[in-house]
């Protein structure tokens, strides 16, 4: 064999060896090598973002500073049956919390009682979820609305089977996956600035009780950090409209609404007559171990004194 026969030998099999060596080295990355997972769908994020929701601590008790902004919509505070204070939107007219108000509100967290403040010294005892900043406030103000009370009940489609771990109303429940058909809605900012995942949400059926139509998720913590809801109202010709935005951030060791933003306009054959807005913002936070019953309840109003018999009554006959 010739020198340059066998030196093209040599060069052959060197080839032959290195090609087998990149191949095994090919086959061990792509074996040890993690695979990418896809995408999750918009309501398996939902889904993801509604358990970790569920999963946070909630305070036994809470005191804070509730202040209400309006810009033409008044939040009126007045007694109710039970002698706890019922709350109204309202245009105008002598209300009990008009334009800037602030309350110092005691919270306890069952049963949602509260007592609020004002700054003349006003009681106001209420089981409303206005004054309860906490995810189950939050789902509460999105199911009954500001008073906190059970609606009548509706001719509903409820779902054959209740997704699992989901707070129901009956087999019906505001914050169902499958109530809704939800969309991707890209990048968004939550509240505080930081990075966050937008879904857009529309109801399958009944809208007046499935009412979000916007939520953002923290990717890193999978908490939502802001969820919209829709208000509406129709009576023959005027109709009402707008929504409620409600802003959650960290307060201590607890992941607590910081604020809504309520806007309300009423329409009448098309033509805008009226339009509020107002922000609930909750500041200097607090977390006792425990608030009293006693703190939170109204007091019972001592009964009427009898009239006195009068002298034609007590006389003989």
């Amino acid at each position: 064999m010739s020198g340059s026969a066998y030196r093209g030998g040599m060069i052959e099999a060197f080839l032959k060896r290195t090609a087998i060596l990149l191949l095994v080295a090919l086959l061990s990355i792509l074996e040890f090598s993690p695979v990418r997972a896809a995408a999750p769908s918009a309501t398996a994020y939902y889904e993801a973002a509604i358990a970790a929701m569920k999963r946070l601590p909630e305070p036994p008790a809470a005191i804070f500073t509730t202040k209400f902004d309006s810009q033409g919509l008044a939040f009126s505070l007045g007694p109710s049956s039970d002698g706890r204070t019922a709350i109204y939107a309202t245009w105008g007219g002598s209300t009990a919390s008009l334009g800037r108000q602030s309350y110092r509100t005691w919270m306890r967290a069952k049963g949602d009682l509260t007592l609020n403040v004002d700054a003349k010294g006003k009681r106001y005892y209420s089981a409303s979820p206005i004054f309860v900043p906490t995810w189950p406030g939050a789902y509460d103000f999105l199911r009954y609305g500001w008073d906190g009370k059970k609606p009548v009940a509706k001719a509903l489609h409820p779902l054959a089977t209740p997704p699992p771990g989901l707070k129901t109303i009956a087999v019906v429940s505001a914050l169902s996956p499958g109530a809704y058909h939800i969309a991707d809605g890209g990048a968004a900012l939550c509240p505080d600035g930081s990075r966050g995942h937008a879904l857009r949400l529309t109801a399958r059926f009944d809208p007046t009780v499935h009412t979000l139509s916007r939520v953002v998720i923290d990717p890193s913590s999978m908490r939502i950090c802001s969820l919209r809801f829709n208000i509406f109202e129709t009576i023959v010709a005027v109709s009402l409209g707008g929504y409620v935005q409600m802003n959650f951030g960290q307060e201590g060791p607890y992941w607590m609404v910081r604020n809504s933003k309520i806007a309300i306009a009423i329409h009448t054959f098309g033509l805008q007559i009226k339009h509020g807005s107002a922000t609930i913002a909750y500041s200097a936070m607090k977390f006792p171990a425990s608030i009293p019953l006693a703190l939170v309840t109204p007091p019972t109003p001592a009964p009427s004194p009898s009239p006195a018999p009068s002298a034609s009554s007590t006389a003989s006959p």
